[in-house]
């Protein structure tokens, strides 16, 4: 499936419209809206086919219209945009029915107190729906019914629901398979194996069709995509701005095209009258684009069926200058010579729904974040792939390390690799002591001491400030065996962080004494944080850390696939190849926190920024900035080619032409 040219330019067009909503799609012209978004450079848009309050727009044979629905939109909406060349996917809420759980309590999920109905809940998840019962039969009736009647180019089935189920239904299927319903792991991975039924079903049906068909599971492991994936990310709805450079570094290792899914909303979705900044899109975009993905926006239509114009003529402008890039950018691939492992991941973005929040952890967030502004080039990856050509691997705070991940590892330093790590990361899953021989280290339990201090030796003190630093967050304690160098020391405190002993709570915490411990230590390739020095860093921001983490990085990798200097520390760097072409990405945003929300209005200017490639034997024929193809004199020397860049306002891409 889907083996046309992947989408560039996407629009995500929601559509959840109450029932007292009376003149659905009144207004909607079908020539007016395609037109509108052709002027404005889209090429792939996902459209409606039912909402999350389980409408359909269309007059459908198997579920409810809405009440108020004046036409058929989704046939409209397809056939307006197939004139125009723009492929349409259809969006169905697999997850969530309101009309339907009304309907037919039996088809929701059951928790475990017996509840189908969450008032106390509300919001758009306080009714699940059960794939094990009869509305799974229902659910594909529907896609069949779409895939009849519209030819569609894609199929955008969202919100799965992965939370265990204790409706007759799936306790009999528990029983039947031998799994124990008190066992909440067992419960929820029977709902796992509900769920991977069905979409086994979906997608031979959907491939039975014939169609070249794009297909996504909103909510489902990145990893069991069939044919792409779509990251939502809108940054100022609930995500944040530390969200896609995680999200988009795990996602270009899988394998499979991606495009991030942001929004127009100056809040989250269904914010009819907010709308972004210019440049909070572009930056969007941009990072994207830097990272080898494509683009794409969310947007929510007005019931009466008519796109807004001014949204419009806003993305317009935006995917006017990302497509000026469409040359360096098309089948660009992302570079990286350092690898984040979280075998938490393999299940990412399933706990989205767990939480109605969109999570990934701290250790990862703060490591992408760190290795962001320190201009390094790294992926992130779930653990199951293959190692070899990162000279680097971090293992943020708690990644236990066992089985196949201990063998990648251990060929890893065999083939001359390094490895970070911190805190609980690298010890056995049970916590008996660290999984791979090369650790001389000896584990001695929880850290018993916060707030503790560290002090860094000469090989790693470089623009520390010349003082006890702070540990806010306690990790381990451990002893340096033989083989081991202790790179900084760890303080004990006169006493813990808000101890009480009736008469005090201790809230003035300076530091004692040495404590005999390390706080950071290096076993040949191998260097090891006592405390959870990324999580940390991403919940307090202390650039000491970072620096620390950067003199082991300067040591570990010597010889980094580009260097960059000249950018604000929340500059990014990042590096595409395209053939033999090499591209580097630099942008120069940063959003400010105004009140509740991280604003970007307006772009960063950056002068005199020095670029140094890694050339890896390649001969450099010209250096240009795209896409004005200005060209740009520069020298290579030490296996680096050096570039001065003039200015970089917001974002500006450096290509390095090879001979080869």
């Amino acid at each position: 499936m889907a083996q046309q040219r992947f989408p560039r330019r996407a629009i995500h067009l929601d559509f959840h419209t109450m029932p007292g909503v009376y003149d659905v799609g009144r207004d909607f012209d079908g020539e007016a809206f395609a037109r509108t978004l052709e002027e404005a450079g889209v090429d792939y848009i996902t459209v409606f086919a039912r909402c999350n309050l389980g409408f359909a727009y269309y007059p459908t044979d198997v579920g409810t219209a809405h009440p108020g629905l004046k036409t058929d939109l989704l046939g409209g909406m397809v056939e307006a945009c197939h004139r125009r060349d723009i492929r349409v996917a259809a969006y169905i809420n697999a997850g969530i029915d309101h009309e339907h759980a009304l309907r037919h309590r039996e088809w929701c999920k059951v928790n475990s107190q017996g509840q189908v109905y969450r008032y106390h809940q509300m919001g758009h998840f306080f009714r699940n729906m059960c794939l094990n019962t009869g509305y799974g039969g229902h659910l594909l009736a529907m896609v069949d019914e779409v895939l009849e009647r519209y030819l569609i180019d894609g199929l955008f089935l969202d919100c799965f629901d992965q939370s265990a189920c204790y409706g007759a239904e799936c306790l009999d299927g528990m029983k039947a398979s031998g799994m124990d319903p008190f066992d909440d792991r067992q419960a929820e991975a029977y709902a796992h194996n509900v769920i991977d039924g069905f979409l086994e079903t979906v997608r031979k049906r959907v491939e039975g069709s014939g169609r070249d068909m794009y297909l996504y599971f909103n909510g489902i492991s990145y990893r069991k995509q069939p044919t792409h994936i779509e990251m939502e990310i809108l940054p100022t709805g609930g995500w944040g701005y530390d969200y896609l450079p995680s999200a988009i570094r795990y996602s270009r290792t899988l394998g499979r095209p991606y495009f991030t899914m942001t929004g127009r909303f100056h809040g989250s979705w269904g914010d009819f009258g907010g709308i972004r900044t210019e440049h909070s899109l572009l930056f969007d975009c941009y990072n994207s684009i830097a990272n080898g993905g494509t683009c794409s926006v969310g947007d929510h239509m007005h019931p009466r069926g008519r796109l807004d114009p001014e949204v419009y003529r806003l993305i317009g402008r935006v995917y006017a200058k990302t497509g000026e890039l469409d040359p360096w950018a098309d089948g660009a691939v992302a570079s990286a010579d350092i690898l984040v492992i979280d075998p938490y991941l393999a299940r990412f973005p399933e706990a989205h729904f767990e939480t109605a929040e969109p999570t990934l952890r701290s250790g990862v967030r703060g490591a992408a974040r760190m290795l962001s502004e320190l201009k390094y080039q790294f992926d992130i990856s779930d653990g199951g792939m293959d190692f070899a050509g990162y000279k680097v691997i971090v293992l943020p705070d708690d990644i236990a390390v066992s089985g196949a991940l201990k063998e990648s590892l251990e060929r890893h330093l065999a083939n001359g690799g390094s490895i970070i790590s911190s805190a609980y990361a690298g010890l056995t899953p049970e916590k008996t002591g660290f999984a791979l021989e090369e650790y001389r280290l000896r584990y001695e339990g929880p850290e018993p001491f916060n707030r503790s201090f560290f002090e860094a030796a000469p090989p790693v003190s470089r623009d520390l400030p010349q003082m006890l630093t702070a540990i806010y967050n306690p990790g381990i304690a451990m002893s340096a065996e033989e083989g081991a160098e202790a790179l900084a020391r760890l303080y004990q405190p006169y006493f813990n962080l808000q101890e009480w002993d009736w008469y005090h709570e201790n809230l003035y915490i300076p530091p004692e004494a040495d404590s005999g411990r390390p706080a950071l230590a290096r076993c040949g390739p191998i260097f090891h944080f006592s405390f959870p020095v990324f999580g940390s860093y991403f919940e307090n921001a202390l650039v000491a850390y970072k620096t620390l983490v950067r003199n082991c990085l300067e040591a570990a990798l010597p010889d980094p696939l580009v260097r960059a200097s000249g950018l604000p520390s929340f500059g990014q760097a990042t590096v595409t190849r395209q053939g033999s072409r090499r591209m580097v990405h630099l942008l120069a945003y940063v959003p400010e926190q105004r009140g509740g929300v991280a604003m970007i209005e307006e772009p960063i200017l950056a002068r005199h920024v020095e670029v140094r490639l890694r050339t890896d034997g390649a001969g450099i024929r010209e250096v240009y900035l795209a896409p004005s193809r200005v060209h740009l004199d520069f020298e290579e020397s030490g296996g680096y080619v050096r570039v001065a860049v003039p200015e970089v306002c917001g974002y500006q891409l450096v290509v390095f032409e090879t001979e080869r």
